[in-house]
């Protein structure tokens, strides 16, 4: 049984050491300095996100670095690269072709939201194309005296887990771990070389506390039957969703929804640019789906695609929607109503007609305008939202289940996976789901 650490942050190798700098005893701001062999490598750039966003402090370790490694696009885990960039940082960004595609959107997107200027803007992202280095899956490549392999991760599109091998130590770090058999994505990597033993093994914990309790199934069935309740209303179901992943899953439970015969003649529009952007991302790196959606493919049905689903670009098809009547489904960002087109949707009738349903696809953090509206629609009270103070008379539901991280007994599926472990460093995960997972581990009992 390997030592299994929470909420520590330094972790010694024979020829230097790993060390936490970010997502220690908390969720968001993903950034592990890694030293062996005489070079110094930054897994993942992310930045404290909602609460932990407010003591946020980008770290000084994090830049004397001879290369990043990105292990997936979200922006907990890229925000802090305008921070490093700007500092002067010109070294390798190591990652994914995908995760690379996917990070400049969501760099962009945040420094439109920053309200950077056109010339800073571009000045990031020139930055980051001179320095982004793409590197294939499942090819051992040297750099820097170093072995560095990228393994699926299953998390969203491009994302990958972290082999590092020197002279004297081995390091695998999982980035974020998805489901098994999650829709359009590949499994986790589970076939590790028993060449070398594992000094350390760095891994998510963010359900370190618990397994989820829907299927895939159960998350199509309830989206299925919101939809059909809500149209036999002549209502529309707003979905406030996350651009990256989230939406993608969306559009997969909606297209086989239709393509089923389960869901007729009722519009989808994709009211998010981000998420549009994302989409097409994941059209362009379609080798990368799973085998269910490559089989798709073959038989002619594209698995993001489908009748009665359209595209709103622009500020005026947005604007349009809302003077359409339902039925109707709106996917639309962002997934915790901080911003985007949703907030418009719903100051605007969305939430005050009773014929509506609001559908979040996801846990509504503590202190977002999304728990808001769940605590006001238990009280029956209004909310106040984009400066207005907005009734809360369409019905409130949560698409149950719908994670893209790996829960407990997932969790400890690919550990096991992972021969001769000398010890588990947990990060990503609060400090009582690190605590809870380092009890389940070490018993292989429930926590």
């Amino acid at each position: 049984m390997p030592d299994i650490l929470a909420c520590t942050a330094q972790h010694p190798l024979a020829d230097g050491e790993v060390r936490l700098l970010g997502a220690i005893d908390r969720v968001t701001g993903a950034m592990t300095r890694v030293e062996l062999g005489g070079k110094r490598l930054l897994v993942d750039c992310g930045i404290g996100q909602g609460r932990e966003a407010n003591n946020w402090v980008f770290p000084e370790a994090a830049r004397d670095v001879d290369a990043v490694v990105l292990t997936h696009g979200h922006h907990d885990h890229i925000g802090s690269l305008p921070h490093l960039l700007d500092g002067g940082f010109e070294k390798p960004i190591l990652a994914t072709q995908a995760t690379l595609d996917i990070a400049r959107i969501s760099l962009e997107d945040s420094l439109s939201m920053q309200r950077a200027t056109f010339r800073e803007t571009k000045g990031l992202l020139a930055a980051f194309d001179k320095w982004a280095q793409p590197v294939p899956y499942d090819r051992a490549f040297t750099e820097m005296g170093l072995q560095l392999t990228f393994r699926e991760a299953g998390h969203i599109l491009g994302s990958a887990s972290i082999d590092v091998i020197s002279a004297k130590s081995r390091v695998i770090l999982s980035g974020d771990l998805g489901r098994p058999h999650s829709p359009l994505l590949r499994d986790a990597f589970t076939g590790w070389s028993t060449d070398r033993a594992v000094d350390v093994v760095v891994m998510e914990s963010t359900y370190g506390e618990r397994d989820h309790e829907h299927s895939h199934d159960d998350i199509k069935q309830k989206l299925l039957e919101v939809v059909q309740q809500t149209a036999a209303r002549k209502g529309k179901v707003f979905i406030p969703a996350f651009a990256i992943g989230r939406t993608q899953v969306i559009l997969y439970f909606l297209n086989e929804l239709v393509e089923s015969g389960q869901l007729q003649r009722v519009p989808v529009a994709l009211d998010t640019p981000m998420g549009l952007l994302i989409t097409e991302t994941y059209s362009k790196f379609q080798q990368l789906y799973d085998e269910p959606s490559l089989h798709k493919l073959a038989q002619g049905d594209a698995p993001l695609d489908f009748d009665d689903l359209y595209a709103s670009r622009r500020g005026p098809d947005s604007a349009r929607l809302r003077d359409t009547p339902g039925p109707m489904i709106v996917i639309a960002g962002s997934g915790m109503l901080t911003g985007g087109r949703i907030v418009s949707h719903l100051v605007d009738g969305g939430l005050s007609d009773e014929r509506n349903t609001l559908l979040f696809a996801g846990h509504q953090s503590s202190g977002t305008p999304g728990r808001r509206i769940q605590d006001a629609a238990k009280l029956g009270q209004p909310v106040w939202l984009d400066g207005q103070e907005v009734p809360v008379r369409a019905r409130i539901d949560t698409l149950r289940g719908l994670s893209a991280h790996a829960d407990r007994t997932e969790l400890r599926a690919w550990l096991g996976a992972i021969p001769q472990v000398k010890r588990v460093a947990l990060h990503h995960g609060e400090v009582n789901a690190q605590r809870a997972l380092v009890k389940f581990l070490s018993s292989g009992a429930p926590a």
